[in-house]
């Protein structure tokens, strides 16, 4: 059987006030600085709104016909500590609303390649998987 819908791969780079998408069917990538600020001193997706907002213009304008995604979404940056559930929470609550089917976060290090990117994602969703099985 065929799916209606396919879901479209993306990698979104999370930097201060800064984005960069990766479609990682074609490779390409859109980065912007955003006009609305969504992040404070302290934290990177401080005005989830603000950064849903965002997300999903450079999502428009990388994908024409966008039904659902699968996303990792990297915060390379204000992670002193590490992400805090709270912050983990709010990342994967904006996801849902921008359509993501499914959500892997990742966090620090250095921003990946696009095959990267896609071996990270099998990676996460197989532990996913080993997770729910137990």
């Amino acid at each position: 059987m065929f799916k209606l819908f396919k879901s479209n791969l993306v990698y979104i780079i999370l930097y201060k006030n800064r984005v960069k998408i990766y479609r990682l069917d074609t490779g390409k990538f859109i980065e912007k600085e955003a006009r609305k600020l969504f992040s404070n001193t302290r934290v990177l997706w401080a005005d989830f709104n603000e950064g849903e907002n965002f997300v999903r213009e450079i999502l428009k304008e990388l994908i024409d016909n966008w039904r659902t995604y699968r996303m990792l979404i990297h915060q390379v940056e204000l992670l002193e500590g590490g992400l805090s559930e709270v912050e983990k929470r709010a990342l994967i609550d904006s996801a849902g609303h921008l359509y993501a089917k499914e959500v892997y976060l990742l966090e620090g290090g250095n921003e990946l390649s696009p095959r990267e990117a896609i071996l990270e994602l099998e990676k996460l969703k197989e532990k996913k998987q080993k997770s729910k099985k137990k």
